[in-house]
Order: structure tokens, then sequence, then C-alpha cells
């Protein structure tokens, strides 16, 4: 007799309790399974990638970008040749060129705006040992070529001579002047009077920018040198904060139909190093560590976005956009109308030959949970 049978002919009422618990067991079973399955297959359907989508470097600070194709070698200042040079003019008359009187020029300031379309190209030999930057722009008729090597070596050049210059945050740096013909070129290009192009060099040494509204606080970097530990802030290049600035596509795109048609802008406004795809909009607001391919970076600072934004990069003409429509809905209480998060080399010493590739993925390490709870409460999203 089976186990059932037998139950009915000892008691029917016990025999059909069996069974119906039995049903109900395998019920439960099959619909905890079921719920299981979806549940897989909504994490891989929602399972989203982040990867590379365009890499940028701007060689002259203000100037044009260079759109890389492929990739970047990743230096602890910055990317190789990003914002290592600067156009500088006097802010009084002094005669000597070690006084610290000259000034970075910017965009911000009308008279210096054509700074925009000053367009720098990147030629490098058959044997890769020697780098002309070559500058063009639409209101002279000729170029200017100047070898990077000459201005940029650690052993000085004799066509250099060093110039303190006050740079983003108006502190002075040591830089090198990089000779009259440039000078007179940029001068001829932009209108601004006397100007001076000027690089870092073997004097240079410049730390990160804080920003004391957005409350961020600098992640330090550690060494360890013949067993003692040793801590110092980051460095960067003549960019205005960091050595890295990483913006995201989907912010792009919530900001464009937040503009409405006729008004949208493009990435050249922001001016980023690393633009990523793969986030929900604003959601790079609560990174706190990423990996990029084989480079780990601290998301650090948000940055805050002045007047620079507002300028057409074709006709140079100005207004009050995009930075009106920022204020609307991402001004935070200390002012900043944010657009792009501030990165830094976690570990510098370990880069060498270290390179990010369009398409490398890009790695979430860690959030940074009291900025992903702003997002989440601003925005309603949570991945």
């Amino acid at each position: 007799l089976s186990f059932s049978e037998a139950a009915i002919m000892i008691d029917p009422t016990l025999a059909w309790a069996i069974i119906s618990l039995t049903s109900m067991s395998i019920a439960a079973y099959v619909l905890n399974l079921y719920i299981k399955i979806q549940h897989i297959f909504k994490r891989r359907h929602h399972q989203r990638k982040v990867s590379v989508q365009e890499l940028y470097i701007y060689p002259i600070k203000s100037c044009g970008e260079i759109r890389l194709s492929n990739s970047a070698k990743v230096t602890p200042i910055g990317f190789e040749h990003d914002r290592i040079l600067q156009v500088v003019s006097r802010v009084d008359t002094k005669d000597s060129p070690l006084d610290p009187d000259w000034s970075f020029c910017t965009p911000r300031e009308k008279r210096c705006e054509k700074l925009f379309h000053v367009q720098p190209k990147l030629i490098i030999d058959e044997s890769n040992t020697t780098t002309t930057l070559e500058l063009s722009s639409k209101h002279v008729d000729n170029s200017f070529k100047l070898r990077l090597e000459e201005v940029l070596s650690r052993f000085g050049s004799p066509v250099t001579m060093p110039m303190y210059c006050k740079t983003m945050g108006w502190a002075s740096a040591m830089l090198e002047d990089c000779g009259y013909n440039v000078g007179k070129w940029l001068e001829d290009a932009t209108g601004i009077t006397g100007c001076r192009l000027v690089s870092i060099g073997k004097h240079y040494s410049r730390v990160v920018k804080v920003n004391p509204k957005q409350g961020d606080e600098v992640p330090m970097i550690h060494h360890e040198h013949a067993g003692v530990l040793s801590s110092s802030p980051p460095w960067t290049s003549l960019a205005d904060e960091a050595p890295f600035l990483l913006t995201t596509r989907s912010s792009l795109e919530d900001l464009n139909k937040r503009l409405g048609k006729g008004k949208q802008v493009d990435m050249r406004r922001f001016r980023p190093n690393i633009v990523i795809d793969g986030l929900q909009p604003w959601e790079e607001d609560s990174l706190k560590r990423i990996r990029i391919g084989a480079v780990e970076f601290h998301v650090w600072q948000r940055c805050g976005r002045c007047t620079m934004t507002t300028i057409d990069r074709d006709t140079l003409e100005r207004c009050g956009e995009p930075l009106s429509t920022l204020g609307n809905f991402r001004e935070r209480e200390n002012g900043q109308r944010n657009f792009g998060m501030h990165l830094i080399p976690a570990r510098p010493w370990e880069l060498k030959q270290a390179r990010v590739f369009v398409g490398d993925e890009v790695e979430i390490l860690e959030y940074d949970e009291e900025r992903r709870a702003e997002w989440i409460r601003i925005f309603g999203k949570s991945s």
C-alpha cells in the first residue's frame, strides 16, 4: 500500500490533511523557486555596464580640447599633456619677470574669450621621441609649432626662463616662459596684449585646490619609504582644482531635457577629461572610489560651475544658460551649482605606464553614503 492509501484506511480526515499540507508545501516551494528565478533575471536585466566613452586633454589651460580616440597615459598630476601650459598676462607694470605679477588668463574675462579658439594639435614623430604642439586659430592665418621636450625638460632648456605666475586660486607657482615668438602668436590670435605662454617645468609643484564651500575632505596620499610612513596632499597640473574631471552622458542628457529645444549644450561647456556612460543622471555625486581599467581613483570634490559654461564655444556669445537651469535643481545650500566630479589617483606611485582606454569598464568600489543619501533624496532614485 502507498502512504496515502494507508492513511485513508486509518483515518480519511487525517489523510486529506496530509495530502493538503503536502500540496501546499510543494506549491510554496515552486513559488519560492519562481521568485528566486525572477530575481536573478531581473538583476541580470538591470545589471549595467559603466564604461568610458570619451577622453579629453587640454594642453593649454582655457584653450581648445583634444579628443583622444584610443587612450590616455595617467600621471599623478593628470593625463599626459593635459593643462601643462597656460597663457598669462601682467596684472601691473612691474619690470622684472621674477615678480609675481603675471596672472593666468581666463575666458571668464571677455578680453580673453578668444582663448577658446586656440586649437592645439599634438604631433608625435615616427620614433615616438619628439612631440610637437601645433597651435591654430581662425583669427590668424598662420599656425605655430612648439616642441614640448624643449619646454618641459626637467633639466631646463635654453629657450625657457622661470617666471612666478598666479594660478587658479591666486597662489603663485614657478613656471617656464616659452619665449617671445609663441607669445606674439598668441597675442595676435587672442588680442591679449603682451601675453606669454608658460609651462610647468623642473621648478613646478602645486597641490589640489580645495573649494571650502563643497565640504569634501581631501584624500591624503600615503607613502612608504625605507619603512617610514608619510602622507601628503595630492598634486595637480594647471587645472583649476584637481588632476582629473569626470562627467557622465546621462547627466548632460538630463540637463538638456530641462534646458529645452534650442537651448541644449554639448560637453565642451564642462571641459571634462573622462566622460562615462551607464550611471543614472547625477549619480556620479554619490561615488567615492572607482577603478577604471587598472587605475584606482578617489572621487573627491564636486565641481562647482561658473560663467565659463555660459559661453558658446563657436560663436563666443554669452547667455545665462546652462548655469541658470543648473541653479533651479542643482544648486546646493552653499551656492555651488555642480556638474562633474574631481578625481585623484589613489596610488600615484604605482602608475608608471598606466593608461585609461575608451571602452574601459568603470568599477564602483565604494559609495560616499552621505552624498548618496543626498542624491536619492533629491532625485528619488536608487540603483
